[in-house]
């Protein structure tokens, strides 16, 4: 856990020293070359900065660990690349394919690899209950991928084609609805779930033992402490729901009388002693 709070303050740190290097490079008298590779570093830092620190706040959270690594990895080799391509002198590999091959190529791949598995992860975030939620969220996971498959296709193999141009402008629209759409409907389905009308009141209040002074007490639904020691205990209360939100209290049937969808079998009502 400190390893991952210390990655993220790295993270903060990198984005925060590229803005305030960007600042003064463009404050600095006379504006030139050196200040221009200087606020070009700058923005580099900081556009990778924001992707990395974006995958490992999903790898905080446990979600899609190998793909979010990958992330990471992506965004520290095409910083490194696109600040080789700033500082060092470009004009002897002008006119020549190690001038692609060395920078252009490599850099643009694991920028897109990186973008892409900042997106995915951003997506994984939201809660999503309900079966349009979910086929939203994988179709745009889908044409996300697409995209950067195509991307790749154009600009690392030049596949400079009219169809490719097409294929790569409908799967952008696409993927933004879908990136626009998702985050509504995990929204959607918040607010549902606060409104929605619960057997419980919001603010229920639970007895339990405290795990470290092992203290038995009363505390409330939500953030709260020990009475006695003082520890941090946040409890959430949530009854079950069919993913189309029917609350599925006292329910003895085997599915969703409002849907139809076959109910999971711990979400099923039953009596007290057998849960």
């Amino acid at each position: 856990m400190r390893l991952r709070a210390t990655f993220l303050w790295i993270m903060i740190g990198s984005l925060s020293l590229a803005a305030a290097i960007g600042v003064m490079a463009i404050l600095l008298p006379g504006f030139g070359s050196t200040q221009e590779s200087i606020l070009f570093s700058a923005l580099f830092v900081g556009a990778f900065s924001i992707t990395a620190l974006a995958a490992a706040v999903v790898l905080g959270k446990g979600r899609l660990v190998p793909v979010m690594w990958v992330g990471i990895a992506s965004s520290g080799l095409a910083l490194l690349i696109w600040l080789a391509l700033v500082w060092l002198d470009p004009s002897r590999w002008q006119g020549s394919t190690d001038w692609e091959e060395l920078f252009l190529k490599p850099g643009a791949t694991f920028t897109i690899v990186a973008v892409w598995a900042a997106h995915l992860g951003l997506l994984a975030m939201p809660r999503l209950d309900r079966t349009q939620g979910r086929i939203t969220r994988r179709a745009t996971v889908v044409l996300a991928g697409l995209l950067a498959g195509g991307l790749v296709l154009v600009f690392c193999f030049e596949v400079f084609e009219d169809w490719s141009g097409r294929l790569i402008g409908v799967l952008s629209i696409l993927t933004a609805c879908g990136t626009a759409v998702t985050p509504t409907l995990a929204l959607i389905e918040f607010i549902a779930r606060r409104s929605s009308s619960e057997t419980l009141p919001s603010k229920v209040t639970v007895n339990l033992t405290c795990p470290r002074c092992r203290a038995t007490q009363e505390l409330r639904a939500g953030p709260g402490k020990c009475q006695t020691c003082g520890l941090r205990i946040e409890l959430e209360v949530e009854e079950p729901r069919c993913s189309c939100g029917y609350l599925l209290y006292q329910l003895k049937a085997d599915r969703c009388p409002e849907c139809g969808r076959q109910i999971p079998p711990d979400d099923r009502w039953g009596p007290a002693e057998a849960a």
